[in-house]
């Protein structure tokens, strides 16, 4: 009965913290010492912010970023 029980157990997954994977991150470390790293990015634009912190100064930069974009073109 005792076997029985411990087969039906699900066992937790032990967290592992980033700090304790760099085996992960060797590759991309690699990349950026040797300067191969490509990050496409798309320029919106620029926004003056009064806070230089924080998700939520960035997310409000886009919608503000957005707005001026929309009125710009005249999109619908």
């Amino acid at each position: 009965m005792n076997k029985l029980r411990q087969s039906l157990r699900r066992k937790k997954p032990t967290y592992v913290p980033e700090a304790s994977r760099p085996h992960q991150w060797q590759a991309d470390e690699e990349a950026v010492r040797k300067g191969k790293c490509n990050f496409p990015v798309r320029y919106l634009g620029l926004v003056e912010v009064e806070e230089s912190r924080g998700m939520h100064v960035c997310e409000e930069a886009v919608k503000k970023l957005k707005v001026v974009s929309w009125t710009r073109t005249g999109s619908v």
